[in-house]
């Protein structure tokens, strides 16, 4: 793991086991896609300490980091925009075309979408999900188990993604 930025080192009791954590995964080679946290900040970093509304949309390249939960009805995070979420997510509806990190649990009620690589949703809490679809290999990695209504990929690697996910320890219902 490389150092924190320095505005995030108030964080860094939260933010380095989880990193540690994805780092070990990836070098035992069960992520899909490995976490950059300094590609993720590269743009800059906007901290905030929490975001609740009817619809959040994001599309600057700036990493926004959510100190606490983010609670939306709608989320859209345009490319190249990316997201990390210290605390929980819950939102109706989710459209992803940049990377989103969460820390905690993630809800998303009806479906979760999304688009494009290199982006990737990663998420160590538990999560329930409705419908979940990956377009143009954009990989979304539920490492701490939970359910979802369904799981597409457009390329056909669902069934990989899972055992991936299975190997790192996700205990992950579809269709429960």
């Amino acid at each position: 793991m490389s150092a924190l930025p320095s505005i995030l080192e108030p964080h860094a009791s939260l933010l380095s086991p989880a990193l540690n954590q994805l780092d070990e995964l990836d070098a035992e080679g069960l992520l899909a896609a490995p976490v950059d946290l300094e590609a993720m900040v590269q743009h800059g970093v906007e901290l905030r300490p929490r975001l609740d509304g009817q619809k959040l949309e994001l599309s600057e390249p700036t990493c926004v980091v959510v100190t606490g939960d983010v609670t939306v009805e709608t989320l859209v995070l345009e490319e190249p925009s990316v997201l990390l979420v210290l605390g929980n997510l819950k939102a109706r509806s989710a459209r992803l075309y940049g990377t989103v990190l969460v820390l905690g649990t993630c809800e998303v009620a009806e479906s979760l979408v999304g688009h494009g690589e290199p982006h990737t949703l990663t998420v160590l809490g538990a999560v329930q999900a409705g419908r979940c679809e990956m377009h143009q290999q954009y990989i979304m990695q539920f490492l701490g188990g939970g359910t979802l209504a369904s799981l597409s990929d457009s390329e056909g690697g669902e069934e990989e993604l899972l055992e991936l996910m299975q190997a790192a320890g996700s205990e992950l219902q579809i269709g429960a």
